[in-house]
């Protein structure tokens, strides 16, 4: 039996406040990569100078989903759950969409992916690969259990 792998990365967002979510960042083991924003106008007429991404350390992991402090765990000695979508939108600069996607693969047998997108105000859309078999079903006008999986 093979282990799941997977990968898991951002587009590129502004900020509002650079330390403060290079801070977070680190906190949640996320690898963090920069870029000129080329000068890129938001609603309140300010620039955006810098612009971030985000990719999961974990290796072959995907978005951290409990909290890593060992000061923080729960009664019990259980990790806390964190949401990390609704933590990155408290850092994003109005109007702005960050998208995080994830996929991995437990060697041919299971592919799974997952995309969301979060903005300032932390609504969160998500699609996942799986969605492609309801979609389609929809589409051709079939019942979802005649298509097959893509697994063994």
């Amino acid at each position: 039996m093979a282990d799941w792998v997977g990968v898991a990365r951002s587009n590129y967002f502004a900020v509002n406040d650079e330390r403060s979510f290079l801070e977070w960042a680190k906190k949640r083991n996320l690898r963090v990569m920069k870029r000129p924003a080329q000068g890129r106008r938001f609603a309140d007429n300010s620039r955006a100078f810098t612009q971030f991404a985000v990719e999961s350390e974990d290796e072959g992991g995907p978005w951290p989903s409990f909290e890593e402090d060992q000061n923080l765990l729960e009664d019990g000695g259980m990790p806390r759950e964190i949401d990390i979508q609704t933590e990155l939108a408290q850092h994003l600069k109005e109007g702005e969409i960050a998208v995080l996607m994830e996929v991995g693969a437990e060697g041919a047998k299971y592919l799974s992916g997952t995309a969301y997108a979060v903005d300032h105000r932390g609504t969160v859309i998500r699609i996942s690969l799986r969605d492609i078999y309801s979609r389609a079903a929809e589409v051709f006008g079939v019942s979802a259990d005649q298509i097959s999986e893509c697994s063994y």
